[in-house]
């Protein structure tokens, strides 16, 4: 795996006037809010239990990439507010694997935007950070993040039973399993 050299964090251009940007410490508070939006809630990793907790949060993501850990993105319009996150998580450097996972307010779903991110993230993570491959894990019946992994290249692999626990209601959910390599087909070519 390739070191991280650059420590200044990356921006990148998405779709209609949105970009992926380094977190801030004033998305703490709209990160915030965007927990209650029942479908951010009801398949979040974790909940946050206050600002505090929020601003550690964002601070956490905004030094991931300068740490090596990963890179974590804010989905906004152009330096604007946050509406969405793309995350990649590095687990076992020696390897070059990891996960991504990502969330997008209701005002920006159905246009593309999360396909579009976590292709562009992808490519980011394979060829900056070096990493072998990336894992993305959903609950089975959430059909939009399976159409997503699809669309990004990101192949089936399998189901993993009471793969998670979802933290909203205590729920253990049977997650389907999708992954891309660095030796996968990139289906922007």
């Amino acid at each position: 795996m390739r070191p991280v050299v650059a420590r200044k964090h990356p921006r990148i251009e998405l779709v209609d006037g949105l970009e992926l940007r380094g977190w801030r410490q004033d998305d703490a508070a709209p990160f915030l809010i965007a927990q209650r939006d029942p479908l951010v809630a009801r398949y979040a990793g974790f909940l946050l239990a206050d600002r505090a907790d929020a601003l550690q949060t964002v601070q956490r993501y905004a030094a991931a990439y300068a740490d090596g850990d990963g890179v974590a993105w804010a989905v906004s319009a152009h330096g604007g507010d946050l509406l969405g996150s793309l995350r990649f998580a590095l687990h076992d450097s020696g390897l070059g694997c990891g996960s991504v996972g990502y969330w997008l307010a209701p005002e920006v779903r159905g246009r593309g935007v999360a396909s579009t991110a976590l292709l562009l993230g992808t490519r980011f993570v394979f060829e900056r950070l070096g990493w072998h491959r990336i894992e993305l894990s959903h609950a089975v019946e959430n059909e939009r993040s399976c159409a997503v992994a699809r669309r990004a290249g990101y192949r089936a692999e399998g189901v993993l039973r009471d793969g998670m626990r979802y933290p909203v209601d205590e729920r253990w959910s049977d997650e389907h399993l999708h992954a891309r390599l660095v030796t996968d087909p990139d289906p922007l070519g």
